[in-house]
């Protein structure tokens, strides 16, 4: 965070454009509320070329249809048709758990206002509701007037729209009674429906209530964490409660599997990346059953060359990824049965992984990337095929997890994993040291692409390295690689709080949920005051609906770019994982409690700090802290064993303790657990 900025979420770097979604849990009608309380559907494509760096601006001076709607084919607002001037518009979002928007506009005549929701109804009906209220206010005199449904875009396929009569102080209006006195209030609904039947006398202002009540309570009772996660901080217990509900709703059921996709829009699908993370986080939900279908989601991507991936051709990348996944599956579920299932298909990505280094190889010395990998997609900020250090970072992330996983249970051939390993890693290292380079404040960095590009900052596309680093553990803490790449980060995270210019968006901009992979970084190499400050700067990109862009234009400039979905929930993920990892995190054989604690997340008396059966590769670890005292705390821990013993499990704490001591403010936990006195 900028420095001395209190840690507050305030959501004072929102995007200006915000898309937030209505739809339900595994809904397939992914309803998109707008800022301007309009409810978007038929997304096409992005289709916003006028609006992009040039491309478009240079060439033309208006903006076509698709740009103003961002892609989305159909757009339906609420508007009033009397004359008045607006005066203020803003959005209440509510109870974090429920996907409810509510848009007011306050004119200076009037107030008028409308909820969105989503409903699922009798025999099998899925409609969007809006229930509208217009307020004449004592200086309002009077005037004819309507509430109408003001379509925006391509109408003909439209979902049907069905109206209630409107209704003055609880009765309907004639047919032709449209005359608002000062002090009168109407109400009135609209339903689109999208799936079944809604006959216009069954929809009336009562039934349109009741749906608004219902929906409430469904969201109240879903409980997307299946286990207690509590933090003190409720300004973060909301956004964990939302970015759960925002996963859940950005599920889908694909072809029986159960998938986590990233977004409603262009990224409504399975990604292997994103993926990763997604499934982790589903996991640390308490949801096993539901994410381990995602192990069989990245299976039958397996190719016949042994390649798994689900993109194309350049994006070797995948392959590694697959391979950790797998492993990562396999361990959050203590399944090494299933492990060992799928080991035949990990050899084959081993061997895919043996040719693309051939394929190198053969391209001469002349090429970047001979000791490496062919060209490649670097994504994330790199574009491709070019020979980059995205791939081969993945790539060292999977080899290290199949070939520990393979040596623990002495599986065929793990050590061809592990040599192969080696081999990658000494050629990164050799590459990166050749390409290391200079930014004009003299701090060494190497860039993530081989081929120079005066587009890129020396930050563009860390996203892999950061991955490598603190999820996949290729290089120790200490590594002039890691500390080098700290101080770039914390060279250009003073702006809004978070690294600037790490995406596909080079200028003036923040890739937000970037700054996530960034934070577990910092948290790996025991600077937890910085993941924390960036997990309050991450909150406060968010839209008030918790919801986040994937890339948006710092605050105040007077940049318009912007990139990716919205709710693009990796984000949500990334936010689960990082506070799940504060207090619980898994360092190569060994177990961390506590290691990142914030002081706002002490418990208070009447609220504990809880976090039950959180997945981990050595088991389901739960832990529970209540304040006894003025900076007294009692924490119990337990541990549900797994088919892995950690070598230790160590508690942080700079306060006295009655555990054993095993270094400046760490104390050795036993492997069962314990229930310990803490004092500050």
């Amino acid at each position: 965070m900028p420095k001395n900025e209190p840690r507050v979420i305030d959501f004072r770097y929102a995007p200006e454009v915000q898309q937030t979604c209505i739809g339900l849990a595994d809904d397939f009608y992914k309803t998109i509320v707008r800022e301007d309380g309009s409810l978007n559907y038929g997304w096409e494509s992005q289709n916003v070329e006028a609006l992009d760096g040039g491309r478009g601006v240079a060439k033309t001076r208006y903006l076509p249809r698709e740009a103003l709607n961002l892609g989305f084919r159909n757009r339906f607002v609420p508007a009033i048709l009397h004359r008045d001037t607006l005066l203020s518009h803003r959005q209440e979002f509510g109870d974090a758990r429920e996907a409810v928007v509510t848009t007011i506009q306050e004119y200076e005549h009037c107030h008028f206002q409308w909820t969105a929701v989503a409903h699922q109804g009798q025999d099998g009906l899925r409609a969007d509701i809006v229930l509208y209220r217009l307020a004449a206010k004592e200086n309002f005199g009077h005037a004819y007037t309507n509430v109408c449904l003001q379509a925006l875009g391509d109408t003909h396929r439209a979902a049907p729209v069905a109206f209630t009569p409107l209704y003055r102080q609880g009765r309907p209006l004639d047919a032709d009674d449209n005359m608002l006195h000062a002090g009168e209030v109407w109400e009135g609904a609209f339903a689109l429906v999208h799936k079944g039947q809604l006959p216009g006398d069954a929809f009336t202002l009562d039934y349109a209530r009741r749906a608004l009540e219902e929906t409430r309570a469904y969201w109240q009772a879903l409980k997307p964490f299946h286990h207690t996660i509590q933090i003190p901080d409720t300004q973060i217990q909301d956004m964990v409660d939302a970015c759960a509900r925002n996963i859940m709703q950005a599920r889908e059921i694909v072809q029986e599997l159960c998938e986590y996709q990233v977004g409603p829009t262009m990224y409504r699908s399975l990604w292997m990346v994103d993926g990763y993370f997604l499934y982790e986080a589903a996991y640390m939900m308490g949801q096993d059953d539901e994410a381990f279908q995602g192990l069989l989601s990245v299976l039958k991507r397996a190719k016949p060359d042994g390649a798994i991936r689900i993109m194309n051709d350049v994006h070797d990348k995948e392959t590694g990824i697959a391979l950790a996944a797998i492993v990562r599956h396999c361990e959050l579920k203590n399944d090494d049965e299933r492990l060992k299932e799928c080991w035949p298909a990990l050899r084959r990505g081993l061997g895919f992984i043996k040719k693309l280094r051939a394929r190198a190889e053969a391209m001469g010395e002349d090429y970047p990337g001979q000791k490496l990998f062919p060209p490649a997609l670097g994504d994330g900020g790199i574009h491709g095929p070019l020979p980059e250090y995205t791939t081969p970072s993945w790539i060292l992330f999977g080899l290290r997890a199949a070939y520990r996983a393979g040596k623990r249970l002495n599986l065929a051939g793990y050590e061809q994993f592990g040599t192969l390993f080696d081999e990658v890693l000494d050629s990164f290292e050799r590459c990166a040291k050749r390409d290391r380079r200079m930014t004009d404040d003299g701090l060494p960095y190497f860039p993530m692409c081989m081929i120079e590009n005066p587009r890129y900052k020396p930050q563009t596309g860390t996203w892999a390295f950061a991955q490598a680093i603190a999820a996949g553990e290729v290089f120790p803490p200490e590594h002039p690689l890691v500390q080098e790449f700290l101080d770039l980060l914390d060279s250009v995270d003073n702006t809004q709080g978070l690294p600037e210019n790490t995406g596909w968006r080079t200028d003036q901009a923040i890739w937000g949920y970037s700054a996530m992979f960034y934070a577990q970084v910092w948290l790996y190499a025991g600077r937890p005051d910085k993941a924390v400050d960036y997990l309050y700067a991450f909150a406060n990109h968010a839209a008030p609906s918790r919801v986040w862009r994937e890339e948006q234009a710092l605050v105040g400039s007077t940049s318009a770019e912007t990139c990716g979905d919205m709710p693009h929930n990796w984000g949500s993920a990334e936010f689960i994982r990082l506070v799940r990892h504060l207090l619980v995190a898994e360092r190569g054989d060994r177990l961390e409690l506590l290691s990142g604690l914030p002081e706002q997340w002490l418990p208070t008396r009447d609220r504990a700090l809880i976090l039950e059966q959180t997945p981990t590769r050595f088991g389901k670890i739960s832990l529970r802290m209540e304040q006894t005292a003025q900076d007294t705390y009692t924490l119990s821990v337990r541990r549900r064993p797994g088919n892995q013993q950690p070598d230790d499990m160590l508690l942080h704490w700079k306060g006295s303790c009655s555990l054993v001591p095993a270094g400046e403010g760490l104390w050795r936990v036993p492997a069962e657990g314990c229930v310990v006195t803490l004092k500050r």
